[in-house]
């Protein structure tokens, strides 16, 4: 009985110094901001973007060896998709036409060949990928496909996967949220008042320290660190961050802290639904997959209905991504007025300059986005448009981090991996690393675990006055 008590006793120790549960004191609700407070100051983070400059084409343009191999850039893009057997064996001359097959679909269909070092750097993947498969007595397309995946880390293209993995990294976030902190003009404290000196390893306070919200719907501050990790189907594994923080306070004291474990996030959509519009605490919620054409009449309706509620959510953390047209027209639909992003579509092969005027529309409701690593492509594209529109907060985990490039796809003749990689068009954001970068994503104006966005979003809409 007595190990059954000290047992339970170290469980509840464990889950209080993981669940983030420091209690709110006086000190917290003080350094609340009003609802106002809080929107001017995001308002003022997003409109700063509207005058940055845009990212110089150059060094996205392709250079053919021949003008005329211009005109092929598309012979390599197909729709179609056969069956993937990863046991089937290939012998050696079926691989290697596999490899030069997906090496050709580079040079003239891929948008980043010369981004990412041209002939160079791909000659010499390509020539390190040949020479492994000629070393193997037998091969099966699942070692095709590692091979490959093992040699093209240096494309750092979010879209870029072979059967769904991707070789870069893509960047994870890992919240210490064991102590809350409220951000005064002492610098950053805790919930008792000590003010922070230093964290070991991170001078960067303001880098480290993330607008949050704590259990109980207060606006804070906690710790948030982003590590990379491989997006092979362990995303859905739990992970745990490499590093401990410890926190030096002006009284001489410190705190170890320990981060929550990640996971992926995806929220499956009611049965036989493309989408679902819901309440949380009063507040229209809006949730949709994927930017399908098939169901657009569904989405704009959606977006009409939320258009007069003074607050809304639009749940993207489990949004995949689809054809842009559709984001456009959700907030279009939603705002009432045409709303531009701060990104700009570039033809790499055939430019064209494009020059357009960003402009911030004024709105009075307040439209949340719920971000996390699922949101990608159109749906990170649906919150650069949201930058440009007054009241909107995005909340939530970074996201996916693949906006600039698209999902082209090819197959390969032998093993039919599918590969799926940017052709033509890109998508040219701002410079400077802090708004957008490939492989990191979008980051959220208040940083959340997914899971959590939409309850603790809703809590902090409550409390703010």
């Amino acid at each position: 009985m007595k190990s059954k008590l000290v047992s339970l006793f170290c469980c509840l120790i464990m889950l209080v110094s993981f669940s983030g549960c420091t209690k709110v004191t006086q000190l917290v609700k003080d350094n609340q901001p009003t609802k106002a407070e809080l929107l001017a100051e995001i308002n003022e983070e997003h409109q700063r973007w509207e005058a940055a400059p845009a990212a110089d084409p150059t060094p996205y343009l392709r250079h053919y060896d021949d003008p005329a191999d211009a005109q092929k850039y598309f012979d390599y893009v197909t729709d179609t998709y056969s069956e993937y057997n990863a046991a089937k064996e290939l012998s050696l001359e079926e691989a290697e036409e596999d490899v030069n097959y997906l090496f050709d679909a580079f040079y003239y269909d891929f948008a980043f060949y010369d981004y990412f070092g041209g002939h160079t750097v791909f000659d010499q993947a390509k020539a390190e990928i040949l020479q492994e498969l000629q070393a193997k007595d037998n091969l099966t397309c699942k070692d095709l496909q590692e091979i490959l995946v093992k040699h093209l880390t240096f494309i750092k293209d979010g879209h870029f996967n072979i059967n769904h993995n991707f070789p870069a990294e893509k960047e994870i976030p890992f919240f210490f949220r064991q102590v809350m902190f409220v951000k005064t003009d002492s610098g950053y404290q805790d919930s008792k008042g000590k003010t922070v000196v230093s964290v070991d390893g991170h001078p960067d306070l303001d880098t480290l320290f993330k607008r949050s919200i704590s259990q109980e719907g207060y606006l804070v501050y906690y710790p948030v660190l982003l590590k990379e990790a491989k997006f092979d189907g362990t995303e859905w594994d739990k992970h745990v961050c490499d590093e401990q923080l410890t926190v030096h306070y002006a009284d001489g004291s410190t705190d170890v802290l320990t981060a929550d474990t990640w996971s992926q996030y995806y929220k499956d959509l009611p049965k036989d639904q493309n989408t679902d519009l819901r309440q949380t605490d009063g507040i229209p919620v809006f949730q949709f997959n994927s930017f399908d054409g098939s169901f657009l009449q569904e989405v704009n309706a959606a977006a009409a209905q939320m258009s007069d509620a003074a607050i809304s959510m639009l749940d993207l953390r489990s949004n995949v991504g689809g054809y842009e047209e559709v984001a456009h027209q959700w907030i279009t639909r939603y705002s009432r007025q045409r709303v531009q992003g701060n990104g700009v579509r570039y033809d790499v092969v055939n430019p064209v300059s494009v020059a357009i005027a960003h402009r911030w529309q004024t709105h009075d409701n307040i439209l949340i986005l719920l971000s996390g690593k699922c949101s990608a492509s159109s749906a990170e594209i649906t919150m650069d448009l949201a930058y440009n529109l007054e009241n909107s907060l995005i909340i939530g985990e970074n996201t996916n981090g693949c906006m600039i490039g698209n999902g082209g796809h090819v197959e390969l003749p032998n093993s039919k991996c599918s590969v799926i990689m940017t052709s033509v068009c890109v998508y040219l954001l701002p410079e400077g690393a802090d708004y957008f970068e490939e492989m990191r994503g979008l980051s959220p104006d208040i940083w959340v675990p997914a899971k959590e966005a939409e309850t603790l979003a809703a809590k902090l809409m409550e409390n703010l006055k």
